[in-house]
């Protein structure tokens, strides 16, 4: 694995520490006191984050007409974290607001992404709404959207995905207003209509703003920094039954909730919904106040992400014994009847993680494929799909991730022109494995100060991740195995003055006979406490390990 080493200065201190991450993140001598003590939401202004004020305002106004007129109106949302967490917000702030208005999430499996005309089939069977607003969605929904204006629907987009470029300009769908931020997620964006709406009631829905800033893996500086620094601390004192009874679930103390916490136990759950079950159950999840029926709808989350974990190794496992196929490929293509549909993004980011590769999943049906892109710093997935548009369906995401559908008919025609263009635009150095690491350090540097300082830059995340330091030209003093089956590896690393630490390595241990043979090591790892037994002590975990001797 290759060390991408952002400084060359060697701090000696905790505070040079801090002076260097700030470096590494960009922020300068002015924005550090923002950057420690972030503002909070209700002080960004929409020109911070992208909105036009303009755009708003005249969603603002619509919707209080709907109000006035007793008009029916629908959220119309998306089925993962951010797109439930979005509709929650939106939903309840027009609810609160006195407006008759109802949530909508379409089927994966169904209907798709976003709001098509399969989903507008369903949509307006039963009851034609005067008002639809999206959330997380509806952006680049051009044949939807114009289907409304058909039928004389007024339609808002709340949105934070790119739109689809025409004549070197943004190509929105016609809509009375378009509410558009690529700063936020679509959760946040959505929170600034319902600022504008009624800022009480927004003040009261950060809890649902950082799950989906930190689940959508959003960038955790400026304004998506407030959201999470503030929305941890309403995540910790919620008092929604639903997420309560989650905690309870998934093993959370409420007062330890961490970006880990949503990235691995409340995200998860959430999204498995939209992956294998109906994604309106999580959001009566989320918004229910009946205690019985929170725990009825936890329970059925904790029982599908159980599913959809199980789901996902398997296939994992069948796509990881394919790898001869991408082996002098830049770009990862692979297609089966067998992958099913609600966990192929999930198989796509575990091929990255395994291959350093941009990996593309599909689905395979009888007439259309659903595929799932996930990607590697450096490298636009979208825009690479989007240059094979003319033989898609549809289209969308971040550079980082995007999603598609096609007849499957044309899965080899477009395969075989995809990873044609990747070998041409992609550079094999964007493909070497790689680690981030901020500077190099002394071990005697590693101690509870230096750790008391990192807190200070929490919370973790994209753009602003958990810090890893290098260190170099260390002893081996104790190593072995540990954990049922032996997966882990247990260190205790030294350097010529006698200073040592604990590491622990997560799935190194396999490494355990090759390391103990090693006279000298160079290791990459995060520091922190370990906490084991009521007795705290300093620990490294593990990134990687070079054996130098």
């Amino acid at each position: 694995m290759q060390w991408d080493i952002l400084s060359k200065e060697l701090p000696k201190t905790a505070e040079q520490v801090v002076d260097l991450l700030l470096h590494n993140r960009g922020v300068d001598a002015d924005a550090t006191l923002q950057f420690f003590s972030p503002k909070h939401p209700n002080d960004l202004t929409l020109e911070e984050v992208g909105i036009d004020p303009v755009q708003i305002q005249r969603a603002v106004a619509r919707i209080k007409q709907a109000k006035q007129n007793k008009e029916y109106v629908v959220v119309f949302g998306d089925y993962d974290a951010d797109g439930v967490t979005a509709t929650a917000i939106l939903w309840e702030t027009l609810y609160e607001m006195g407006v008759k208005a109802m949530p909508f999430i379409p089927n994966r499996e169904k209907h798709g992404y976003g709001i098509s005309n399969r989903s507008l089939d369903d949509l307006l069977v039963d009851k034609k709404p005067d008002l639809i607003i999206t959330v997380d969605n509806g952006i680049v929904a051009h044949p939807a959207l114009e289907r409304l204006q058909r039928e004389g629907i007024d339609a808002i987009i709340t949105d934070h995905h790119l739109p689809e470029t025409k004549n070197e300009g943004s190509n929105f769908p016609p809509a009375l207003a378009v509410v558009h931020s690529t700063k936020l997620c679509g959760a946040t964006t959505a929170w600034f209509l319902a600022r504008e709406l009624n800022r009480q009631k927004a003040a009261e829905l950060l809890d649902l703003c950082v799950i989906g800033t930190i689940a959508d893996q959003m960038i955790l500086l400026d304004a998506n920094r407030s959201f999470a620094f503030h929305g941890l601390e309403a995540l910790r004192k919620t008092k929604r039954i639903g997420l309560l009874n989650l905690y309870e679930l998934a093993d959370v103390k409420p007062e330890d909730i961490t970006s880990y916490s949503i990235n691995f136990a409340i995200a998860p759950r959430i999204n498995a919904m939209g992956r294998l079950g109906s994604a309106l159950d999580a959001l009566r999840a989320l918004c229910t106040k009946d205690k019985e029926k929170s725990l009825q709808l936890i329970q059925i989350l904790q029982t599908t992400n159980t599913q959809r974990q199980e789901l996902t190794w398997s296939m994992v496992d069948g796509a990881l014994k394919r790898a001869n196929e991408w082996e002098h490929e830049k770009l990862i293509v692979l297609s089966s009847k067998e992958y099913h549909e609600g966990v192929i993004g999930l198989i796509a980011g575990k091929l990255v993680e395994e291959f350093a590769k941009p990996a593309i999943v599909i689905s395979v049906g009888e007439n259309v494929a659903k595929a799932s892109s996930r990607s590697v710093s450096g490298i636009n997935i979208v825009e690479l799909i989007r240059q094979v548009r003319d033989e898609l369906i549809d289209v969308g995401g971040h550079p980082m991730a995007a999603g598609f559908s096609l007849q499957s008919d044309k899965i080899t025609s477009v395969t075989e022109r995809l990873q044609k263009l990747a070998q041409q635009q992609i550079e094999s150095a964007l493909l070497i494995p790689r680690i981030t690491v901020e500077a190099l350090l002394s071990l005697e540097l590693v101690k509870t100060d230096l750790i008391n300082a990192l807190k200070r830059f929490e919370p973790f995340g994209n753009g602003n991740t958990d810090p890893v330091f290098g260190f170099q030209n260390l002893q081996i003093v104790q190593a072995y195995a540990l954990g049922r089956e032996k997966k882990h590896l247990k260190m205790v690393i030294g350097n010529d003055d006698g200073m040592t630490v604990e590491c622990i390595g997560f799935g190194w241990g396999y490494l355990e006979q090759e390391i103990l043979q090693a006279k000298k090591v160079d290791i990459a790892g995060t520091v922190g406490i370990n906490e084991w037994n009521g007795k705290k002590s300093v620990q490294m975990v593990i990134k990687d390990v070079v054996i130098t001797d």
